[in-house]
């Protein structure tokens, strides 16, 4: 029997993968959107006397998210091999749920602009990692023939996150004054709580290769594509360092390059492990 999560292998486990991955971009859309309903309001600008009127107050409050979204994919840039993709969203994802709470407990009297501020940075470092690791997480854990499709699918999700934060701020406009803005930023938890929750725990990429498949574990098509992931990675490797292994490897002493053979080597093998799906640990 091949390997599960959740009761399920194979392509529902992969169009499971996929909605869950998507969902990062789904909050990247409705955070993006939320604002614009309520920055203006006044159950708003009562709390935050500063952007009562001011336009450029307004745009700071607003653009200082972006600020933290680059802040976090600067952090996912440099960190995230040493991290892994899955750790990273779920890290990306906590550390939103984090700034939303500064943001929602902004009360006046306390320097609520100042709160907000680092609140919205905070929530933008955490999208920041999750937008510019969830593409490569969903790219390793699909076929070639879907891989595009999917990538494609996540940016158009944007537009539905706009649209659902749109809806909510009109809804939310009918309440009390706290509620017309604290529950429209308080609702990108849900999304933030789902992404953590379905990333889960898994298990080594042999295990993850055979489910994704729907094979065995020691099925021969699940066992071509960990050599395969294994190879891409050893290609990469020596790419990076300038050099490979063994005899056709160069000297690093020397500053010799790699003989042809091995550079051709590499490059097949690099081919290669472009072509497998890998849910890295």
């Amino acid at each position: 029997m091949a390997p599960s999560y959740a009761g399920m292998s194979g392509r529902p486990l992969s169009l499971t993968v996929s909605t869950i991955a998507t969902m990062g971009f789904l909050l990247f859309g409705y955070d993006q959107g939320v604002m614009s309903g309520i920055i203006s309001a006044d159950a708003f600008t009562d709390v935050f006397t500063a952007a009562k009127g001011d336009n450029t107050m307004q745009a700071l409050i607003t653009a200082v998210y972006e600020l933290g979204c680059l802040f976090g994919a600067m952090f996912a840039l440099f960190t995230g091999d040493m991290m892994g993709r899955r750790l990273m969203v779920m890290a990306g994802a906590s550390v939103m749920i984090v700034g939303v709470i500064i943001q929602v407990t902004s009360f006046v009297g306390h320097i609520p602009l100042l709160q907000f501020f680092f609140g919205r940075i905070i929530t933008g470092i955490g999208n920041g990692m999750n937008t510019s690791t969830i593409p490569t997480y969903q790219a390793e854990c699909s076929r070639t023939s879907n891989r595009g499709l999917l990538i494609c699918i996540e940016g158009g999700v944007i537009a539905i996150g706009t649209m659902i934060a749109y809806w909510i701020d009109f809804g939310a406009s009918y309440g009390p004054p706290d509620l017309a803005w604290r529950f429209p930023i308080a609702f990108q938890i849900v999304f933030g709580v789902i992404i953590i929750v379905g990333m889960g725990k898994v298990h080594e990429g042999e295990y993850v290769l055979a489910a994704l498949a729907g094979r065995e574990i020691d099925d021969r098509e699940t066992q071509v594509q960990k050599q395969l992931v294994i190879e891409s990675i050893e290609a990469y490797k020596a790419l990076e360092y300038g050099f490979g292994g063994g005899d056709g490897g160069a000297d690093p002493e020397k500053g010799q390059p790699p003989s042809s053979t091995s550079s051709q080597q590499q490059e097949n093998a690099k081919q290669q492990g472009g072509n497998s799906g890998f849910a890295q640990q």
